[in-house]
């Protein structure tokens, strides 16, 4: 648990120390990514007005360690999310779709590009696209991933 102190707490790729990042980094996605290539923002807040966390992640990906990002992180592909009869009309409210009964995929598109950070890839239709479940406008989680490499965007408000 961490302490509801009110203090913002930020880490980024570019700080002197590490070692506490990449742990976190670690406990968050399910692998440990190599620091090559690996840039972050990592954004906590818990005090007075609630929970505040924004945290962005690029970095590479091998393919044994997809299974270990999907099932940590609780990923559905957004075509699946858009699909369910109990969450589905959560998600496509997430993306600004809520009246769309056919494809999402240029909603997510503009999700993730309108919220990702400059270090991150521009979301097209090269990505696969996956979202936590059950991520709304409160708390949500979107992952896209392709080539090797590996994009992560969360925020949790509350």
């Amino acid at each position: 648990m961490r302490p509801y102190d009110g203090i913002d707490y930020h880490y980024r790729h570019d700080d002197a120390e590490q070692a506490e990042s990449i742990q976190i980094i670690t406990n968050l996605i399910g692998f440990q990514p190599v620091p090559d290539e690996l840039f972050y923002s990592l954004k906590f807040y818990a005090g007075g007005i609630g929970v505040d966390d924004r945290v962005a992640v690029h970095c590479r990906i091998d393919e044994a360690s997809w299974p270990l990002v999907a099932r940590r992180l609780r990923l559905r592909h957004h075509i699946d999310a858009a699909q369910d009869p109990t969450w589905g009309e959560d998600f496509r409210w997430l993306l600004g779709a809520e009246d769309i009964n056919d494809s999402v995929d240029e909603y997510c598109y503009q999700f993730i590009n309108s919220n990702k950070l400059d270090f991150q890839d521009p979301a097209d239709g090269r990505w696969e696209i996956f979202f936590a479940d059950e991520s709304d406008v409160n708390s949500w989680c979107v992952v896209w991933q392709a080539n090797g490499r590996l994009n992560y965007l969360s925020f949790e408000q509350g």
